[in-house]
């Protein structure tokens, strides 16, 4: 009987620890910048919405550009093409987020939209 308490105990005493990873992104998939670039693991090959101003990134063959969101929060935005006439502006974008050995974190844009 004592076995059976202190297993039951036992069992209690691990159920009630809690996360501290933030939720993944709900059907919407909005996403705060600073969350996706501070828990990559939990949005990882997420559909994700988010917010953000373009830039332009340097080095590297061709032009890149990427989300920004202040305190070097900087997510890439493939392909680059869909960002290139939004340079400056604060925008939503929309698609699946990754992370690449090539570029780091990457967003690959299905939709993009000014903010």
């Amino acid at each position: 009987m004592t076995l059976g308490v202190l297993g039951v105990l036992a069992l209690a005493a691990c159920g009630g620890q809690r996360s501290t990873l933030p939720p993944s992104p709900g059907a919407s998939g909005a996403v705060a910048l600073s969350e996706l670039a501070h828990h990559p693991e939990v949005y990882a090959d997420a559909r994700v919405a988010t917010v953000g101003t373009v830039a332009r990134v340097s080095g590297g063959r061709k032009p890149l550009f990427a989300l920004e969101g202040g305190h070097g929060t900087r997510i890439v935005l493939e392909p680059s093409s869909s960002a290139a006439a939004d340079l400056g502006r604060r925008v939503r974008v929309s698609g699946l987020f990754t992370v690449t050995f090539e570029l780091g974190y990457e967003i690959l844009v299905s939709r993009i939209a000014a903010a």
